[in-house]
């Protein structure tokens, strides 16, 4: 195809390829004009200038950066006019690169890091590079001589929380910074990474670290502050210095705590986190940026349903990986038995089925990838049912006792525990293969075999190569429970130690009842939330049953033999008193677009006929159809509760 033949295909593909908008664009994504534009005839070559750029800002709006186009035209140097060229402004994380049109970036304010810029006239392509590096001083004292001189380590506050080498999400916000203050009452904090330097200054008088024996202090970041530091430094790390301004000395002193390392992510972590939290007495949902917990399925405050049912208790659930199904044991004054329940972008869930035979109102279960089945583990057995209707498929044959079954992502193996109960004793950890779809089951597969520890808990990794568990003695309130990973066919397992051991920038014993593991939908690093009754820095040294998370390294994990894994943070959402379990980590409905509504009929705004289309929670026209889905969510459909679709 000849360069002109190209240009009208062209006009197309590049208009697409930069929609953009103007004013933000993180992740890869582009951010630029979006202009049209036609192959320039004899455009051999284009440059950028110029090609590279260092600016620092402040956090204000910075100044513009015109770029200049040129050039070779039929063998000679020409400037190429920018509004004759496509501009994108992109970063490789999740922070927005600013605005570009016509060849002007306005980088955005708010943060450090690495931009590329792009100019194509659709056959020729030119890049620049923009270093942004953020330096802003956050509520900067009255006096700043003060702390003009040297630190010293003498009679320095100490870091409590977070521990050096913690990682987090860069979107979590709210995170409680906590150290020992010697006494101190004012203090100084700085974050300094590759695209930023942030100084906070602060007293330290947070209303959950006051009165604490010995003193402390505390600072909350807030959104802006958090974005600061991580956007800026997203995918990478930062160190973070306490100084401590000591006014007794005849010149004030500046005494410095040992300084401490901690990193982000580069992408946004996403997904939905139900918990169980026995406090609530049901299930509760939220993601890593959020300030609450929405109370999703719960006894306290009482959930009760349209037509008079109200739950009383609610055990441990389970979710889809594609976040669309939960399945939990439920007390209810309509009787007790496993639900499965359709989860809806508001609370409660769309209760489906609230009787599965023979569980009794408790069990483990686990979903298949495509949402057409559900594993049930209770009192040894393993049986499948219908998602849809909860009817009775066939028997899981694993030739003994199992519990806490995991389907694979890939469909193609079931872990389990083998045992029965809620955490037996001596329990191997195993899987049974599966010939996707067919219900037909193949070999078991000792895992982890049977001995003095018990290997409880199984979870398949978001790409199905890893398993996570918890090895202890088994039984409730098990202090020996520790997490450790092993590869999917097996191998030598993996504690993850610092995940298991480092609390309050300590290593300790690792003994805080460290179970129930599940990992984030894929990101650029693994992450495994896990419940752990460990102390929360100087907040709550006695510790409660809380959910906290630790990044874990794909890279090292795959070398085998080191410990993957960092170390872990509290899920700020969760109320101090409230005690907390069974993490279940998945895709958020409320991220995805609702499905269309259903087209007008003669009973619309009433019900909706079968096989019309229709919206969770919607009511069907016909005794015993649903509003329900046969194709994993694309559409939705009334149909009679036993349609195979």
């Amino acid at each position: 195809m000849t360069r002109l033949r190209r240009t009208a295909l062209l006009l197309c593909t590049v208009a697409a390829a930069g929609c953009g908008s103007s004013g933000g664009g993180g992740g890869d994504a582009a951010a630029g004009d979006g202009g049209q534009v036609a192959c320039i005839d004899g455009l051999t070559s284009l440059s950028l200038d110029p090609p590279s750029a260092q600016v620092t800002l402040d956090g204000t709006t910075p100044a513009p950066i015109t770029f200049t186009a040129t050039g070779q035209v039929g063998g000679r140097s020409e400037t190429i006019a920018g509004d004759r060229l496509s501009w994108t402004a992109t970063r490789t994380d999740d922070t927005p690169a600013g605005g570009i049109a016509a060849g002007v970036l306005t980088p955005f304010a708010g943060a450090g890091g690495t931009v590329t810029v792009t100019a194509t006239d659709g056959c020729v392509t030119a890049t620049a590079t923009v270093t942004l590096f953020l330096d802003v001083v956050v509520a900067p004292p009255a006096d700043p001589a003060g702390w003009d001189r040297p630190p010293v380590a003498a009679g320095a506050p100490t870091v409590v929380y977070p521990s050096d080498q913690t990682r987090f999400p860069r979107n979590i916000y709210r995170t409680l910074f906590q150290w020992r203050s010697a006494g101190f009452a004012e203090f100084r904090q700085t974050f300094e990474g590759p695209g930023a330097r942030i100084v906070v200054y602060t007293d330290g008088a947070h209303p959950l670290c006051v009165g604490k024996n010995p003193a402390a202090a505390c600072w909350e970041a807030d959104e802006t502050t958090w974005s600061y530091i991580a956007g800026s430094n997203a995918g990478a790390t930062v160190t973070w210095t306490v100084d401590a301004l000591d006014r007794s000395t005849a010149t004030p002193t500046i005494r410095r705590a040992a300084p401490i390392t901690i990193g982000f992510s580069r992408k946004d972590v996403r997904g939905a986190i139900f918990y169980w939290s026995t406090t609530s007495a049901g299930v509760r949902r939220a993601n890593v940026a959020a300030a609450v917990p929405e109370d999703y399925l719960t006894g306290r405050p009482v959930t009760t349903y349209t037509d008079g049912d109200q739950v009383k208790c609610v055990a441990c659930h389970v979710v889809s990986r594609d976040g669309k199904y939960l399945i939990a044991p439920v007390d209810a004054t309509s009787g007790k038995s496993l639900w499965i329940t359709e989860v809806t972008r508001t609370a409660p869930p769309r209760p489906m089925i609230k009787k599965v035979d023979d569980t009794g109102g408790h069990g483990f279960a686990t979903i298949s990838p495509d949402d057409r089945f559900v594993a049930v583990a209770w009192g040894g057995p393993v049986w499948t049912v219908d998602r849809a209707t909860g009817d009775y498929v066939a028997p899981v044959p694993i030739g003994g006792d199992a519990t806490h079954p995991d389907w694979s992502p890939d469909d193609t193996r079931l872990a389990f525990a083998a045992g029965k109960g809620d955490a037996p004793g001596g329990a191997a950890l195993a899987t049974i293969a599966y010939a996707s779809g067919t219900q037909t089951w193949g070999a078991v597969k000792t895992l982890v075999p049977a001995g003095t520890l018990s290997n409880l808990f199984p979870q398949f990794s978001p790409d199905g190569t890893w398993i996570a568990y918890a090895r202890g003695r088994g039984g409730h309130d098990d202090k020996t429970a520790q997490l450790w990973t092993i590869g999917r066919d097996g191998g030598t397992p993996v504690e993850l130690v610092a995940a298991n051991r480092v609390v309050s920038n300590r290593v300790g014993d690792g003994q805080h009842q460290n179970s129930q593991p599940t990992w984030a939908p894929p990101g650029d690093l693994y992450w495994v939330a896990f419940n752990s009754m460990r102390e929360y820095g100087v907040v709550r040294p006695g510790g409660t049953q809380q959910i906290w998370v630790a990044a874990v390294d794909p890279a090292k994990l795959a070398t085998g033999g080191i410990d993957p894994s960092y170390p872990a943070f509290r899920l700020q959402f969760q109320g101090l008193d409230e005690n907390n379990h069974r993490a279940y980590w998945t895709e958020d409905v409320r991220d995805q677009p609702p499905p269309p509504p259903p087209p007008p009929g003669p009973d619309a705004g009433t019900c909706v006929p079968d096989n019309q289309a229709c919206i969770p929670g919607d009511v069907c026209c016909a005794t015993g159809s649903v509003c329900d889905t046969n194709d994993s969510g694309q559409t939705y459909r009334c149909m009679p509760i036993a349609d195979p679709g």
